[in-house]
């Protein structure tokens, strides 16, 4: 009898646990969702990024054209290219954000000497107190000439 208590009582502090996931880091946070198309004629076609982001003070983003806070680097050649997130909620607000952003990515071509290549992007953000963000990778795409 006693042990049920123990156990019903246990259940009962962990049922009342909850993890309030409305609540995120103020550093921000990257998940890789895709890139499209996953195989591309160099200069020829478009490509998309997509990343989702978390942001628990809301600071993620500028709008000051100038400050570049999104970062790709290609891998093959370790270029890095620049992109300005707009401001996502207004200054002052400190609230919790999250959402996707679509990246149009720069004309793509083959670095190398081959007529097809592999290519895989890390890319981070910082927001406007200077957290940088984790750092993830895209999945890979083919670049053909």
């Amino acid at each position: 009898m006693i042990k049920n208590i123990f156990y019903g009582l246990l259940f009962l502090s962990l049922a009342s646990c909850k993890d309030d996931e409305s609540e995120f880091s103020n550093t921000p946070h990257l998940e890789f969702v895709s890139i499209t198309p996953a195989s591309i004629t160099e200069f020829q076609e478009e490509v998309t990024l997509v990343i989702k982001y978390k942001d628990g003070d809301g600071d993620l983003g500028e709008n000051d054209p100038d400050v570049k806070n999104l970062f790709i680097t290609d891998q093959r050649n370790n270029v890095e290219y620049t992109y300005r997130v707009p401001q996502l909620s207004p200054n002052g607000s400190n609230i919790s954000i999250e959402g996707n952003l679509e990246i149009d990515l720069n004309s793509l071509s083959v670095v190398g000497l081959t007529s097809s290549e592999t290519a895989i992007f890390s890319i981070y953000a910082i927001d406007r107190s200077g957290n940088k963000s984790n750092t993830i990778n895209s999945s890979p795409i083919t670049i053909s000439k």
